[in-house]
């Protein structure tokens, strides 16, 4: 396809400098709007979009030609969990070198802060290096992040079932009393102080399970205060599924927040297309001036803690949030005390130890030691489709790169939509998959600056070839980077560059409504 430069984009040249630190010349822009592409070069200086037009009576220190390729704002994975992980493995290879330059981490109610009620929970999945101290609240958590600059940024939710392990220790089969609400809400307040976008649940685990939906709305009412999202793994994913958004939009309609369904799902065979009722409802609320979206990761399989598999029951009567679920579709991910198991299906121990799946999963837990996640394949193709194509659903990964197994979403959620569900399948356009990986997060979580390809923004780019761009991680190889996504640019500096990381550590601390 032959593209010429856009004469107000030409146009606004006129006063543009003459010199750039780095130029991205010859691509096809796609702005992270939703709207159509154009031809134009990106001059970047310093850390920001400087320049999109015409570029070419301009010189550059570095430039390169994309000439074939698309150029898009960076990817902001709205669902990540890599809290500890961005301060463990900095280069945070398996969402940079997929096009993300920023996670929203503290998703599904487990946070970065208190940390030493967090570190019980991430800290042995991702240690620490011995440099990095313990920090003091979800102000100290983003000052670390600028001080040891992963290379992306990140944005942080305030988790809700951290906060409640850290008001009622073990005893949290009760009601919390009101000192107790008035203890996790002041986390909420210093977590918003600080820069946090929004408030997250999730629940289906412990202990956020046990909690109601006026103690969550009183919590989450603190961030409605600072315009924050509450963002929510919700109670019920399976036959439960539309009283559980209910309780979802309730929250958010107490508590003055706008609202996130998490990795949008009806999970269990049956309960497939459910999931057109909870879009109708997504609509009703937004009809009547509710701020509701979701997100999703594009599998027909999920990921979570083993014993959560347990709790819900889903291997036996299936009336908890996961639905029912079979032995030959749950694979050991991550297995930290045994990791011979990982990679296994649960139907082989099923075999190999003569026991209920229950119990075999039981076994498993309690040899495994506290992190063992599994692979559950739960879904419906069609279902995964009908939430992509929605206007209200953005991108996010869930993923935890831990284990030799972990889902492959972690590593290939993102051209997996460029490739197989927009190129091969056509689910959804090329300009309303990069906004709903851009501009829309970046609205939604308030990312001042981000998102978008336009003068004075961020230079936080991905320049891919929507020909070739294609995942490549697999479930027996979930640790394999894409192909056609060649650079990835972080405020200005190149991270992934040619296809290999640089290993620059561009990253930052996002701040809600900041630049």
């Amino acid at each position: 396809m032959h593209w010429e430069f856009r004469d107000d984009i030409t146009r606004a040249m006129n006063t543009s400098q003459d010199k750039y630190d780095l130029i991205i010349r010859g691509g096809e822009v796609y702005d992270g709007t939703g709207g159509d592409p154009f031809k134009a070069d990106v001059g970047i200086t310093g850390d920001r979009i400087t320049a999109v037009g015409d570029l070419s009576a301009v010189i550059a220190d570095d430039e390169i030609n994309v000439s074939g390729m698309a150029v898009s704002p960076g990817f902001i994975d709205v669902h990540s969990h890599d809290d500890f992980h961005v301060l463990s493995s900095p280069d945070v290879e398996h969402n940079t070198l997929q096009g993300i330059t920023t996670v929203v981490v503290g998703n599904c109610g487990f946070g970065a802060a208190p940390y030493d009620t967090a570190a019980g929970r991430l800290g042995e999945l991702f240690a620490l290096p011995p440099e990095i101290e313990p920090w003091d609240g979800y102000a100290g958590y983003l000052a670390t992040i600028d001080q040891f600059k992963p290379s992306l940024n990140v944005a942080a939710l305030v988790g809700h079932n951290t906060l409640r392990l850290d008001a009622m220790g073990d005893n949290q089969e009760v009601p919390p009393s009101i000192d107790q609400v008035t203890h996790m809400a002041g986390w909420v307040a210093e977590g918003m102080d600080a820069g946090a976008v929004g408030f997250s649940t999730g629940l289906i685990y412990e202990p956020g399970r046990y909690s109601t939906t006026d103690e969550i709305a009183a919590v989450a009412t603190v961030a409605g205060g600072y315009r924050g999202v509450y963002t929510s793994h919700i109670r019920n994913e399976a036959e439960g599924l539309l009283q559980a958004v209910e309780e979802a939009l309730i929250v958010g309609e107490m508590s003055g927040c706008s609202v996130q369904i998490s990795h949008h799902k009806a999970s269990g065979g049956d309960n497939w297309g459910g999931i057109e009722r909870s879009i109708e409802m997504i609509e009703a609320a937004r009809e009547r001036g509710m701020d509701v979206t979701a997100d999703q990761y594009p599998y027909t399989s999920g990921s979570t803690r083993l014993a959560a598999v347990l709790q819900n029951r889903a291997l036996t009567d299936g009336s908890g949030g996961i639905g029912r679920v079979q032995a030959e579709d749950v694979l050991v991910a991550t297995c930290t005390e045994r990791p011979e198991y990982e990679g296994h299906s649960l139907a082989s121990f099923v075999e190999e130890w003569d026991l209920p799946a229950e119990d075999a999963a039981q076994r498993i837990v309690d040899e495994g030691g506290d992190h063992v996640y599994a692979v559950i394949f739960m879904m419906d193709e069609g279902d995964v489709r009908r939430v992509m194509a929605h206007p209200t659903t953005m991108i996010g990964t869930d993923g935890i790169p831990a284990g030799s197994r972990p889902h492959p979403r972690a590593w290939g959620t993102y051209p997996r939509i460029l490739g197989k569900y927009v190129r091969e399948e056509g689910v959804v356009s090329l300009p309303d998959a990069i906004h709903k990986m851009s501009g829309m997060p970046a609205d939604k979580f308030q990312l001042t600056g981000r998102g978008y390809v336009r003068e004075d923004a961020f230079a936080d780019l991905v320049v891919f070839d929507p020909d070739t761009v294609i995942d490549r991680a697999t479930y027996e190889e979930p640790k394999t980077p894409p192909t056609g996504m060649p650079h990835v640019i972080v405020n200005g500096a190149f991270v992934v560059r040619d296809a290999l990381h640089t290993h620059a550590r561009a990253g930052r601390a996002l701040r809600r409504g900041q630049e």
